[in-house]
């Protein structure tokens, strides 16, 4: 199975193909600490081949510069058609996120693993919003 992208965006849905607004930030401002984000989304598209067909673990985390969860990781399944045609199969997933603390700044990881294998890390920062002169 192959990752053919993942980004994290403002909001997202799956309705055959993916629609999304504020994509792909890395960056979260916020004047205070601990900062609360109240929403984002984490959308991947997934490629298999047909003897990759079946259920799949999906599991994501996120975590801190210590490697520690930052969140109870969030679970799931989803299925891996397995096409008439025996081409590849794309499954696209868009997770919300909702209500995350961010307890001080610095680097955090939100982390994709399928059976057991790690897809994809995205690094959000969390930092005080910059200063005009």
């Amino acid at each position: 199975m192959n990752l053919d992208f993942a980004f994290i965006c403002d909001y997202a849905e799956v309705s055959g193909k993916i629609n999304a607004l504020g994509i792909g930030f890395d960056t979260i401002y916020s004047p205070k600490v601990p900062a609360k984000h109240p929403l984002f989304f984490l959308v991947l598209q997934l490629r298999a081949s047909p003897v990759e067909s079946g259920e799949k673990n999906l599991q994501i985390s996120l975590i801190n510069d210590d490697g520690k969860d930052m969140m109870p990781p969030l679970s799931g399944k989803f299925e891996m058609r397995k096409l008439e045609s025996g081409l590849e199969n794309i499954h696209r997933i868009a997770v919300s996120i909702k209500d995350v603390e961010f307890p001080k700044y610095g680097n955090y990881s939100l982390r994709t693993v399928v059976d057991g294998t790690e897809m994809n890390s995205i690094n959000i920062k969390i930092t005080p919003p910059p200063t005009t002169a």
